[in-house]
């Protein structure tokens, strides 16, 4: 079984492709290339979601391969370890710039203070509350779901490891259970905040330990066997599963809170979908892999991070700089909707690659407080 798993990185470059074409598209308001595609720029917030399920795959596949394994499970020093070098100094540095260049005034929220913004962002808790929930930078809420999945994580593994099935379960009732009773206490007041809150999105960490532990249990067998053959239309039929959930959604878009509304009692859903295209690709014949494991996709994957911490900072900067150039409203001119989602595009995959080769990986080769275990290896994607 390989190390790494080079279609979860091809996920993770579709998913920073949706997040991006979603954030510039709320800028540029250019249509999608043919109107039936329009629903994929307006619901790529869907990127995110796929983000938390393979978090949920990769922390937990080095544990699942352990076990069965029978060999040394990784170190509680070494996983956080990796999350924190992996995680902590590009978002201390991404919140420096937003500070640096303005950014994080222009998107204070009333006379919120600096140090309030900061103190929380630097516990991951500013999801808490509505005044720095969104503050500094408006991506970073994510980073609090899943830092704080990470603090949690010990806990959740001594319950799946006795109990997987069980364990996802009532982790997908738990996410279930907090949506629809933020939905209805507050739906017209915090709701869009307490929904997007960990409790919420517990059930898409749950389906990709799932998946990471179907796939550990079960995927030589598969591979191995006739069934190999069958895999890509399994995956198929889960891509195309998405699609019609996005454009059920996509049909709400003008009602209050769609994008969380639309997903109050099916984002389980979407993770499952997410496990059934994992897996069954995992389990495909090469040339399926390969449809996802290109190179194109799998450089997406390297830079994703800080793709992602820096695409609506660098997408709004232009905005504001008039790069390209335009006046009055510009939203009616074609010309430049293209030349700017060409630009911000362009922008923040070249500033992205720059921060991750000369920034981030430095970063991450620093050497270990202490050797890690001989058998831990490389996780599929961290």
């Amino acid at each position: 079984m390989k190390d790494r798993l080079g279609v979860l990185d091809g996920l993770r470059g579709i998913a920073v492709l949706l997040v991006l074409w979603y954030h510039v598209w709320e800028l540029s308001w250019m249509p999608a290339p043919y109107p039936w595609m329009q629903f994929i720029p307006e619901t790529g917030f869907v990127g995110v979601h796929l983000f938390f399920f393979l978090s949920g795959f990769v922390i937990s596949y080095p544990f699942l391969r352990a076990v069965e394994r029978g060999t040394t499970m990784p170190s509680w020093q070494h996983f956080y370890y990796r999350r924190f070098i992996k995680i902590a100094p590009s978002y201390l540095l991404s919140i420096l710039v937003a500070f640096a260049i303005g950014y994080a005034a222009m998107v204070r929220y009333g006379s919120t203070p600096v140090w309030q913004e900061l103190l929380t962002h630097l516990l991951f808790i500013h999801t808490w509350w509505q005044a720095t929930y969104g503050s500094i930078n408006g991506v970073l809420w994510t980073l609090a779901v899943e830092v704080e999945f990470y603090v949690l994580f010990p806990l959740v593994w001594f319950c799946f490891r006795r109990a997987p099935l069980i364990t996802a379960a009532a982790m997908m009732l738990i996410a279930l259970a907090w949506r629809m009773w933020t939905a209805h206490c507050c739906f017209a007041s915090t709701f869009p905040i307490l929904a997007e809150n960990l409790p919420g999105y517990l059930d898409l960490f749950a389906c990709g330990m799932l998946c990471a532990w179907a796939y550990v249990k079960f995927g030589d067998r598969v591979r191995e066997s006739r069934w190999t053959w069958a895999m890509p239309v399994f995956a198929l039929a889960g891509i195309v599963a998405v699609g019609e959930l996005l454009f059920a959604i996509f049909g709400y878009r003008l009602a209050p809170n769609w994008e969380i509304a639309g997903m109050l009692r099916t984002r389980g859903i979407y993770g499952l979908c997410f496990a059934v295209i994992a897996f069954a690709s995992l389990c495909s014949p090469r040339v399926w892999q390969m449809l996802l494991a290109n190179p194109p996709l799998r450089f997406l994957a390297i830079i994703s991070y800080n793709l992602y911490l820096y695409h609506q900072i660098v997408a709004r900067e232009l905005l504001n700089l008039h790069i390209p150039g335009y006046s009055g409203d510009p939203h009616a001119d074609p010309q430049w909707q293209m030349q700017f989602t060409v630009v911000a595009i362009v922008a923040t995959i070249a500033q992205a690659a720059v921060v991750t080769y000369l920034f981030e990986r430095p970063v991450m080769n620093l050497r270990l407080p202490r050797p890690a275990a001989a058998n831990e290896g490389h996780s599929p994607v961290v």
